[in-house]
C-alpha cells in the first residue's frame, strides 16, 4: 500500500492548540461527514473514550497524533504547530484506520519522519497540500503485514565450531552478549552457546579448569544443539508467539538455511508497543 492511499479527505484541519488537546477540531471537521468516515469514527471512539489523544514527535513541532483505541486499528493525524510552537496551524490527515500496530511504527512512522522537515519550512496551507499531493509523498510503501525480515537485527558476529572457549569468552564479554550462534563452512546454523553453556568452562574450578587448558575445549564441545530458528519470511506475530513459547529473549533467522540474524525481544516490543514508537530496524539488504 503506498502512504498516499492513506490520505482522507478533508486533508487540512485547522484549530488552536487548545482545540487539539481537547478533540473538538477532529469532532467539529467530522460533523459533516457520512457515518463510515474515518474520521467520524475517530470522533466517534473520541466523545466515547472522553481522553485526549496519544502524541509522537517526528520532528520539532510536528507530532503524530494517535486517535485510535487500540493497537489493531489505529487512526492517526499529523499535527503541525507554528514556528514559536504557540498553535496549531494545521493538521493534515492521513487517517490509517486498518492498519496493524507493528506496521505502523516500522513502516508509517519512518516515512512520515522523512517529510516532517519539509512540512516546517511551508509557509501556506496550499504548499502542505501540495507535498501531500506529490509522487515522493504518496509513493513512499507502507507494508501491511510486517515480517521478520522487516525487523531482523544484522548478524556481526558468529564462531565456527573449533574456536575455543577463551575466544569465545572474550566475545561475549567485548559485546556484552548471552548468547553466540554456532555456524558451519555455509553459515548454517549447528547450535548456540548461552552464557549458562560457557560459565561451567570458565569459572575457577570447572570443568575446562581441571583440564590442561580451556583452549582445548571448543565451541562444538558445549553448544546447545537443539536450536528453533525462525525464516526471515515468517510473520513477525507468528514468530513472536514462538519466543514466548519458548521463553527466549532471540531467534536466529535464516535465509534459505543460512544464518543472517537475529528476531530481538526488545525489537518485538517496540514494534507491537501501544503507543507510538521510534522506528525499529530496517530491513536488511
Amino acid at each position: 500500500m503506498r502512504l498516499g492511499q492513506l490520505l482522507v479527505e478533508p486533508r487540512i484541519l485547522s484549530g488552536g492548540e487548545d482545540e487539539w488537546d481537547s478533540g473538538s477540531v477532529v469532532r467539529g471537521r467530522a460533523s459533516g461527514l457520512e457515518a463510515g468516515h474515518p474520521l467520524a469514527i475517530a470522533s466517534r471512539r473520541l466523545s466515547a473514550t472522553g481522553g485526549i489523544p496519544r502524541r509522537a514527535e517526528l520532528a520539532t513541532g510536528v507530532d503524530l497524533v494517535d486517535l485510535g483505541s487500540d493497537r489493531e486499528s489505529p487512526g492517526l493525524v499529523l499535527r503541525v504547530v507554528d514556528g514559536k510552537g504557540k498553535r496549531a496551524f494545521s493538521q493534515a490527515t492521513w487517517i490509517t484506520w486498518g492498519l496493524s500496530r507493528p506496521s505502523v511504527n516500522v513502516f508509517l512512522y519512518p516515512a512520515l519522519q522523512r517529510h516532517s522537515s519539509s512540512i516546517l519550512k511551508m509557509g501556506a496551507i496550499e504548499d502542505i497540500h501540495r507535498m501531500l499531493s506529490s509522487k515522493s509523498f504518496g509513493d513512499n510503501q507502507i507494508e501491511t503485514s510486517v515480517t521478520v525480515a522487516d525487523v531482523v537485527a544484522p548478524l556481526t558476529y558468529r564462531i565456527y565450531p573449533d574456536a575455543p572457549v577463551g575466544e569465545i569468552e572474550q566475545l561475549m564479554l567485548r559485546r556484552r552478549l548471552t548468547a553466540v550462534p554456532v555456524v558451519g563452512s555455509n553459515h548454517e546454523v549447528l547450535g548456540v552457546i548461552t552464557i549458562s553453556d560457557l560459565l561451567p568452562h570458565v569459572l575457577p574450578g570447572g570443568g575446562a579448569r581441571r583440564t590442561s587448558g580451556r583452549d582445548q575445549v571448543a565451541a562444538a564441545d558445549i553448544m546447545t544443539r537443539s536450536v528453533l530458528c525462525v525464516s526471515e519470511d515468517e510473520a513477525l506475530l507468528v514468530a513472536s508467539r514462538s519466543m514466548i513459547t519458548r521463553g527466549v529473549s532471540r531467534l536466529p533467522v535464516v535465509r534459505d538455511g543460512e544464518l543472517i540474524g537475529f528476531l530481538e525481544r526488545e525489537t518485538v516490543l517496540q514494534a507491537f508497543a501501544e503507543a507510538i514508537a521510534e522506528p525499529v530496524r530496517p530491513r536488511v539488504g
